[in-house]
């Protein structure tokens, strides 16, 4: 009788193990049969894939379930008698539930056609965030938006100039377009004597921080006056139109140059102001170079023999003010004022100059050699801009007063190779002044999706003076 027991109860456990599943839900076992057609309540669309599951209304628990087909179709067979939820799940779609009961009579049932609804969800906000390429391709144009380059931070404009294609800058910051120097450089569309003396020493005065990108014109509009024969370049600086006090510093140091950038906006309603200082040193940079050169007159070969030791110093200042003020989204004038300084040596140590003819020393000399380049630049300049609902048609004025006083020079002095005294020096120095005011009004308008009319009036009062002196020490003998 122990023996029935224990065989009767082992019997049961195991029954009681093979009718649930690995995660606890029961597989039951019957005749019943349950089928049907899932389809979207909007696009009448059969929804393929849907999930559809069983359970059993006493426990909560699934039973049973199974997925639709590629018409939206789905049957769940070998079902006992009772009563069952029947619910249709979809990703995106409500979920759904039915109530059926497999009888004795009635054993299949077909439920038929079930729509289910689409669930949509109101979102609070959505921010879509975009960035630039870095390089841009326009029509007259290409642009290169520097403010996406991290790589150039704590420069100055020649090290953002040097990552835009099409442009060449050499070690000394001069700036080629595509093999040409006949370049014309603009600074927020506008003109600036801070280029007219040269472009490389203005690219110094410029931080990389503030450029928001560089436009290469290839082939500019009858506005830009035909200036630079193989293009133009207009740097475009950042402008902070967000309300209340921003201030930034930033600065580095090395063991070669170091800068320091400060600058501060202030905006309230449709007026703002900004300031700002950059100051960049360089110290230590030394080379060295050596020159030979070989010319040839009716037979006879002349030989020059150069090298030195080359050292240079100095420092580039900016300081920055701008005003603006929008009457309307029509409507808005700028203002702006920009001064700058520059103080730059170069040096050429022990500078050793032989000359041959016919194989022979003609005559050898040994020199130290200083090239200085100081200037102050100012530019001032008022912009009013209307706009019109007509998409593209713009009206412009423009007023630009500038002046630059740069002053150019060098000495040297020849020198004893035996110990080193100065046997003659004699040094030049020329002193320049650049003075120009410029009149400008724009107009554009669209005449048809590919053609654009511009037409305008412009007036450039310009003068430029240069003072050279050249001053001889004498020789000691």
């Amino acid at each position: 009788m122990k023996e029935l027991f224990y065989l009767f109860s082992l019997t049961f456990l195991t029954l009681s193990a093979l009718a649930q599943n690995n995660t606890g839900s029961v597989i039951l076992k019957g005749n019943g049969r349950i089928h049907g057609v899932v389809m979207d309540s909007v696009s009448r669309a059969p929804v393929e894939f849907a999930t559809v599951a069983l359970y059993d209304p006493g426990t909560g628990k699934p039973v049973n379930g199974t997925v639709c087909d590629d018409k939206g179709k789905f049957t769940i067979a070998k079902l006992p008698k009772g009563g069952y939820w029947v619910t249709i799940s979809f990703i995106g779609f409500e979920t759904k539930r039915i109530n059926v009961t497999i009888s004795e009579t009635k054993g299949e049932i077909d439920i038929g056609t079930i729509q289910i609804h689409s669930s949509a969800h109101e979102l609070e906000e959505v921010v879509v965030q975009g960035q630039k390429v870095l390089v841009e391709e326009k029509v007259d144009r290409m642009v290169y938006n520097a403010e996406n380059d991290l790589t150039t931070k704590g420069g100055d404009a020649t090290d953002v100039l040097k990552r835009v294609p099409m442009l060449t800058v050499d070690m000394d910051g001069n700036v080629t377009l595509r093999g040409s120097s006949s370049v014309k450089v603009l600074i927020n569309n506008k003109p600036s004597t801070i280029t007219a003396a040269s472009v490389a020493d203005a690219l110094r005065q410029i931080p990389a921080d503030m450029i928001k990108t560089v436009e290469v014109i290839t082939s500019p509009s009858s506005k830009y006056d035909a200036e630079g024969s193989a293009g133009i370049i207009n740097i475009i600086l950042k402008k902070n139109t967000l309300e209340g006090v921003f201030l930034t510093a930033d600065g580095s140091a090395g063991t070669r140059g170091s800068n320091l950038s400060l600058n501060g906006t202030y905006r309230k309603g449709k007026m703002g102001f900004s300031a700002g200082v950059f100051t960049r040193a360089t110290y230590n940079v030394h080379g060295s170079f050596t020159n030979n050169q070989t010319t040839q007159s009716n037979g006879d070969t002349v030989l020059n023999i150069q090298r030195a030791s080359t050292h240079n110093n100095g420092t580039n200042s900016q300081y920055t003010f701008g005003w603006d003020y929008d009457f309307n989204k029509m409507n808005s004038i700028t203002a702006s004022l920009r001064y700058g300084q520059q103080d730059q040596s170069a040096y050429q140590d022990q500078l050793y100059t032989e000359n041959y003819q016919y194989g022979t020393l003609q005559f050898s000399s040994l020199k130290n050699v200083k090239s200085t380049m100081l200037s102050n630049n100012m530019d001032a300049s008022l912009n009013y801009t209307k706009a019109f609902a007509k998409k593209d048609r713009e009206f412009n004025f423009m007023a630009i007063y500038s002046r630059s006083n740069p002053t150019a020079g060098f000495t040297t002095n020849t020198i004893s190779p035996a110990d080193n005294s100065t046997l003659s020096s004699y040094r030049n120095e020329n002193r320049g002044h650049t003075q120009e005011v410029t009149l400008q009004a724009d107009f554009q308008e669209r005449i048809n999706p590919t053609q654009l009319i511009e037409f305008g009036a412009k007036d450039v009062i310009r003068n430029v003076t240069s003072d050279y002196q050249y001053m001889n020490a004498g020789s000691n003998g």
